[in-house]
């Protein structure tokens, strides 16, 4: 198989991985009739596995097959595009050229501030973010890590990232009152502990088996 060919193998398998996932509900959202999926564990192999460009059109593609197979899933509509669109993107850019890192610690910045400005009364809701957006950057500063280590940081920095562009939504689609965001924080916690666990788990299963497809990937830093 040419390298083109296996471009674009891995962006569609990926892409019906995640909208096949987009089909098992894990969790209810707060404040919205809508489920929330396992889908949320492929993202960050997205990230990991693929180059930034293979996950952004990966994630792109997946999401708007799940606005169909899943439409249950599918809280802020078309914005829910978006969600692991951002994910896998900007983890994938900090995983696989580190210098650009500090666009997903911006990002996470940028939010948490937001919220915290829009939603002072319960402002515990952005600690995951503001961790992320810590660990992203000192990532940026730090010598090369081993993948052992890297995989699950980068995990987390990509389902928080899917996370911020949910609360983006929550905040200025649905206008949820601080009172949604303290009753939902401990789901929040539970779904961002399954997609960086079970993320890490899937990625480091694809990788052990079918290690000639992505080796260059996981090692390209």
């Amino acid at each position: 198989m040419n390298a083109n060919s296996l471009k674009a193998a891995r962006i569609a398998i990926f892409a019906a991985l995640y909208a096949a996932l987009s089909c098992i509900p894990i969790s209810v959202f707060i404040g919205a009739s809508s489920l929330l999926s396992l889908n949320l564990i492929v993202t960050p192999t997205i990230a990991i596995l693929l180059s930034p460009l293979e996950a952004f059109l990966s994630s792109l593609l997946g999401s708007i097959i799940s606005l169909y197979v899943a439409p249950f899933q599918a809280v802020f509509g078309p914005y829910t595009i978006l969600l692991p669109v951002s994910g896998a993107t900007l983890a994938s850019l900090g995983f696989h050229k580190p210098r650009t890192g500090f666009f997903a610690s911006i990002y996470l910045g940028v939010i948490s501030l937001t919220y915290i400005i829009m939603r002072p009364e319960f402002p515990y809701w952005v600690i995951p973010h503001i961790v992320g957006a810590i660990i992203v950057g000192g990532l940026n500063f730090k010598n090369p890590i081993p993948d052992k280590v890297k995989i699950p940081l980068y995990a987390f920095i990509s389902t928080i990232c899917e996370q911020a562009t949910m609360l983006i939504g929550a905040l200025f689609i649905l206008s949820l009152p601080w009172t949604i965001f303290a009753a939902a924080f401990p789901l929040m916690l539970y779904e961002r502990l399954i997609g960086t666990i079970g993320g890490t788990l899937l990625t480091y299963s694809l990788y052990l088996k079918c290690k000639e497809y992505f080796s260059s990937r996981v090692h390209s830093n």
